[in-house]
């Protein structure tokens, strides 16, 4: 029997330049010239093999495909959609050509676009060949409805759908003085400036998001933005999404599923300033609350303030209003607080005499015992310390006995006994100066005992 040995060889396959390294026998006869059985057991090889098997030429041509991504347009026919894969037909009008297509339910759903039978799409992908149909198709990766008539079937099978699921019902009520805003909107043009300059001078703090608005190629930018300032910046008091008008096909991001849901699902308030013509942009409709126009958004976010702007001059009045009556009500409760005050001030008094008292009475106690025992210098020292002791009691008893007499005089009682009185106008306020009366203002005269009302009916300077 003889050897057989293994070689690598490169075959091309004309017009695709593909190459591919397939395994070259060489076949060494035994002598007795049959050909070598492999030790497994295997069908014996021929000596050279400049061919592919069907799965080998399938797997290169599949890999070569996956590089020729495309877009096609087209008709949609066919379509169905099972638990893991939807597929449907795409048909050119002219000449009635058909792509078959597919793609996944998770394809599907991110390309947030409803499709049925009859709507002109745009899709991107590549094409392959299925191994075990042998059938040519095409992998699907992103679609767009084209023309008004199918973007129109997009925007209706998306409306009713999400109605049915409520996504329309939920709405937060916008927060009052919004100051903290965050902003997804493309920086180029004149949206976010036009919203800027509508603000008025709050301070507020803007997040700016940069994204695209327009396209299905807006759409992970708008979910990005959503997902980012609720992760990063959960303090928001609002989001808003802002673009200028446009026509239905440019607002396609804005009618996708897969936004609409993220948008339903923000922790945070959302508010939509999108431009349009006829159809509310579906986005709006789960919004929280939307406007036609970015400088509307502005004029929302300045109105949660309005309130407080349109009601402080009537908070001033009110806080005048009460503190003129609280200080009428305490002008007219002072003499009673000063009678309080000097009868508290008379009781402390009394109780230091009385604590001052008891306190010498037992320190010279203290010190007749711990002293007398000492002789004749003990006797001494006790009688040096004791008449320190007294002296000091004795200013302390001096200093109360002033304060005691200062008190005394002080006291208005003490003064309207003696003969003076107190004179109040209307609003209860001590008159000083006969500037702060007037010819027929009604005045009151507090006795030592009883009051007079009287009227003013001269003034002398």
């Amino acid at each position: 029997m003889g050897v057989c040995a293994i070689k690598i060889k490169t075959v091309r396959i004309g017009g695709m330049g593909i190459k591919k390294k397939v395994k070259k026998m060489e076949n060494t006869e035994d002598s007795s010239g049959g050909l070598f059985e492999l030790p497994s057991g295997g069908v014996p090889i021929q000596p050279e093999r400049d061919y592919f098997f069907v799965g080998e030429f399938l797997d290169i041509l599949n890999e070569h495909l996956k590089s020729q991504k495309s877009f096609v347009a087209g008709e949609v026919t066919e379509f169905r959609a099972h638990d893991k894969w939807v597929s449907f037909s795409l048909k050119d009008k002219e000449d009635k050509s058909i792509l078959k297509c597919f793609l996944s339910v998770w394809t599907y759903r991110n390309a947030g676009v409803l499709l049925e039978d009859g709507m002109e799409v745009k899709i991107s992908g590549y094409p392959r060949i299925y191994k075990l149909a042998g059938t040519f198709s095409f992998n699907v990766e992103t679609i767009e409805p084209l023309g008004e008539g199918s973007l129109k079937k997009a925007y209706l099978l998306l409306l009713k759908m999400l109605e049915t699921e409520g996504l329309f019902s939920r709405k937060r009520p916008l927060p009052k003085f919004i100051q903290k805003i965050g902003v997804i909107s493309s920086r180029d043009g004149v949206v976010i400036h036009d919203f800027r300059k509508n603000l008025k001078p709050l301070g507020f703090k803007i997040n700016f998001y940069n994204s695209r608005v327009e396209g299905v190629e807006a759409v992970p930018g708008i979910i990005g933005g959503i997902k980012w300032l609720n992760k990063n910046i959960p303090d928001l008091d609002i989001i808003v999404i802002m673009r200028g008008g446009g026509s239905l096909e440019s607002m396609q991001v804005f009618n996708n599923e897969q936004v609409c849901r993220e948008i339903f699902s923000s922790k945070i308030p959302v508010l939509c300033g999108i431009g349009h013509e006829v159809d509310v942009p579906i986005a709006c409709l789960v919004a929280d609350a939307y406007v036609s126009t970015p400088t509307a958004t502005a004029y929302t976010i300045n109105e949660s303030w309005d309130d407080l702007i349109s009601g402080l001059p009537m908070f001033e009045r009110r806080i005048i209003s009460q503190f003129g009556f609280y200080l009428k009500d305490i002008f007219s409760r002072l003499p009673y607080l000063w009678k309080n005050i000097f009868g508290r001030l008379e009781q402390r008094i009394i109780s230091i005499k009385k604590e001052a008292s008891t306190m010498s009475g037992r320190i010279f106690a203290a010190f007749r015992r711990v002293f007398l025992g000492f002789g004749a210098l003990s006797e001494k020292i006790t009688k040096d310390a004791i008449r320190i002791i007294g002296d000091r009691l004795a200013i302390l008893t001096a200093q109360i006995h002033k304060y005691e007499k200062i008190l005394t005089v002080a006291d208005p009682e003490r003064n309207l006994r003696l003969g003076y009185s107190i004179v109040f106008n209307e609003d209860g306020r001590v008159i000083k100066d006969v500037k702060d009366i007037k010819k027929g203002e009604l005045i009151k005269t507090k006795l030592g005992k009883g009051e007079i009302e009287s009227e003013v009916i001269r003034i002398t300077n």
